[in-house]
Protein backbone atom coordinates (compact mmCIF):
# COMPACT_ATOMS: atom_id res chain seq x y z
CA UNK A 1 0.00 0.00 0.00
CA UNK A 2 2.89 2.23 0.94
CA UNK A 3 4.44 1.53 -2.58
CA UNK A 4 1.30 2.65 -4.15
CA UNK A 5 1.51 5.85 -2.07
CA UNK A 6 4.91 6.88 -3.04
CA UNK A 7 4.64 5.48 -6.64
CA UNK A 8 1.68 8.17 -7.57
CA UNK A 9 3.32 10.89 -5.58
CA UNK A 10 6.70 10.63 -7.63
CA UNK A 11 4.19 10.60 -10.83
CA UNK A 12 2.00 13.49 -9.96
CA UNK A 13 5.31 15.02 -8.88
CA UNK A 14 7.05 14.50 -12.27
CA UNK A 15 3.55 15.84 -13.80
CA UNK A 16 3.66 19.09 -12.19
CA UNK A 17 7.07 19.66 -13.00
CA UNK A 18 6.38 19.32 -17.05
CA UNK A 19 3.07 21.32 -16.59
CA UNK A 20 0.31 21.36 -18.47
CA UNK A 21 -0.24 21.06 -22.57
CA UNK A 22 -1.69 24.02 -22.31
CA UNK A 23 0.33 26.16 -20.49
CA UNK A 24 3.08 24.65 -22.91
CA UNK A 25 1.01 25.64 -26.20
CA UNK A 26 0.67 29.37 -24.48
CA UNK A 27 3.99 29.79 -23.98
CA UNK A 28 5.03 29.05 -27.16
CA UNK A 29 2.41 31.15 -28.87
CA UNK A 30 3.30 34.03 -26.63
CA UNK A 31 6.99 33.85 -28.01
CA UNK A 32 5.70 34.64 -31.73
CA UNK A 33 6.59 37.95 -33.01
CA UNK A 34 3.92 41.16 -32.33
CA UNK A 35 3.43 41.24 -36.49
CA UNK A 36 2.50 37.62 -36.99
CA UNK A 37 -0.59 38.40 -35.39
CA UNK A 38 -3.38 39.13 -38.07
CA UNK A 39 -6.05 41.22 -36.55
CA UNK A 40 -8.90 40.92 -39.07
CA UNK A 41 -10.70 44.52 -39.62
CA UNK A 42 -14.61 45.77 -38.92
CA UNK A 43 -16.54 43.44 -41.67
CA UNK A 44 -20.13 43.43 -42.42
CA UNK A 45 -21.82 40.18 -41.83
CA UNK A 46 -23.37 38.60 -44.66
CA UNK A 47 -26.65 38.85 -42.61
CA UNK A 48 -25.71 42.61 -42.69
CA UNK A 49 -25.17 43.14 -46.25
CA UNK A 50 -28.58 41.40 -47.02
CA UNK A 51 -30.69 43.54 -44.89
CA UNK A 52 -28.88 46.68 -46.14
CA UNK A 53 -30.05 45.49 -50.13
CA UNK A 54 -33.22 44.22 -49.18
CA UNK A 55 -33.59 48.32 -47.99
CA UNK A 56 -31.76 50.23 -50.33
CA UNK A 57 -33.52 48.66 -53.16
CA UNK A 58 -36.90 47.46 -51.45
CA UNK A 59 -36.73 43.79 -52.66
CA UNK A 60 -36.40 40.38 -51.07
CA UNK A 61 -33.37 38.98 -50.75
CA UNK A 62 -34.09 35.17 -52.40
CA UNK A 63 -30.26 34.04 -52.59
CA UNK A 64 -27.30 35.61 -50.80
CA UNK A 65 -23.76 34.30 -50.47
CA UNK A 66 -20.07 35.28 -50.20
CA UNK A 67 -17.31 34.94 -52.55
CA UNK A 68 -13.59 35.75 -52.86
CA UNK A 69 -12.39 38.08 -55.18
CA UNK A 70 -8.43 38.07 -55.16
CA UNK A 71 -7.76 39.17 -51.47
CA UNK A 72 -11.63 40.54 -50.79
CA UNK A 73 -14.52 39.06 -49.75
CA UNK A 74 -17.84 40.15 -51.54
CA UNK A 75 -21.47 39.69 -50.44
CA UNK A 76 -23.60 39.03 -53.63
CA UNK A 77 -27.17 39.05 -53.22
CA UNK A 78 -29.89 38.06 -55.53
CA UNK A 79 -33.00 40.20 -55.11
CA UNK A 80 -36.43 39.99 -56.07
CA UNK A 81 -38.95 43.11 -56.31
CA UNK A 82 -42.49 43.17 -56.32
CA UNK A 83 -42.81 43.67 -60.03
CA UNK A 84 -41.20 40.45 -60.73
CA UNK A 85 -37.32 41.96 -61.05
CA UNK A 86 -34.74 39.94 -60.27
CA UNK A 87 -31.11 41.69 -60.38
CA UNK A 88 -27.59 41.08 -58.19
CA UNK A 89 -26.17 43.35 -55.66
CA UNK A 90 -22.39 42.65 -54.40
CA UNK A 91 -21.41 44.60 -51.64
CA UNK A 92 -18.40 44.73 -50.51
CA UNK A 93 -17.44 42.75 -46.84
CA UNK A 94 -14.96 45.11 -45.21
CA UNK A 95 -15.99 48.27 -46.44
CA UNK A 96 -19.97 47.68 -47.30
CA UNK A 97 -19.65 49.69 -50.42
CA UNK A 98 -22.53 48.31 -52.47
CA UNK A 99 -22.85 48.30 -56.09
Amino acid sequence: MRTGRQFILIALSLLAAMGSPAVMAQELIDRRPRNEYRIEPASVSLDQAVKMAQQRYHARAVKAETVRKGERRIHQIRLLSAEGKVWTVRVDAESGAMN
